[in-house]
């Protein structure tokens, strides 16, 4: 294993601090049977796994980074989810499933792609009718995106918001701890410290409140 695949497996134990929150929206889903679910822009898979043990159904996750999706592919084995959770390298604007294949897609941090209203505009058509889409997506704009669930045939079931404070202590915070012990233990390291480096950025960034971190899930029903 490579000192950034080693870095990436220690991040998402970093990011799994927030899958209680991931926990918190599922819960406002009814009790599905071996639901069908798509977790759209799964990146390494940590909702992804995390749905996995919550549902108990089968799990598609779809992403277009390869080196992503052959790390989630890695946990999924070590893990022995191999028969629950498949994993499909894909565009988030042109799906290839058919219609409506799906009780619940999800959504973390991948809406902005094609913008919150053309996300749940297009991916309607994937969910089953009463299906539930879940979206994980930054808070600018919060009201109207709430706005545009009844146009697009959507029930608003649930909405909470993460915090900037919350995603600092939770996440950024330990993440820097992380970073800092890597750039010691491997100054070398070229791929490794560029992809420290992405991620020092995107730290300073919330430090310094250039850009909105606080965040909201949505939890809705198709109609």
């Amino acid at each position: 294993m490579s000192n950034l695949e080693s870095y990436k497996i220690k991040k998402d134990i970093v990011r799994e601090n927030l899958n209680k929150y991931t926990r918190k929206a599922y819960k406002f889903l009814p009790e599905i049977k071996n639901p069908k679910i798509l977790d759209i822009g799964c990146g390494t898979g940590v909702p992804t796994i995390e749905l996995a043990k919550l549902s108990g159904g089968h799990i598609i996750g779809m992403d277009i980074d390869e080196k992503s999706l052959n790390l989630l592919r890695r946990k999924i084995k070590d893990l022995g989810l191999v028969n629950q959770v498949n994993v499909i390298k894909d565009s988030i604007i042109s799906m290839d499933f058919p219609e409506n294949s799906f009780n619940i897609i999800w959504s973390e941090g991948s809406a902005f792609v094609m913008g919150f209203e053309n996300s749940i505009n297009y991916w309607s058509r994937f969910l089953k009718h009463n299906g539930f889409l879940i979206i994980h997506d930054e808070i600018t704009d919060k009201t109207k995106k709430l706005g545009s669930l009844k146009k697009h045939g959507y029930l608003l079931i649930a909405e909470f918001e993460l915090s900037e404070n919350l995603w600092w202590y939770e996440y950024y915070k330990p993440l820097t701890l992380l970073i800092q012990t890597f750039l010691k233990k491997y100054p070398n390291d070229f791929e490794l410290n560029n992809e420290l480096k992405k991620d020092m950025i995107e730290i300073e960034k919330c430090k310094s409140k250039s850009v909105v971190f606080s965040s909201f899930f949505v939890i809705m029903k198709k109609i």
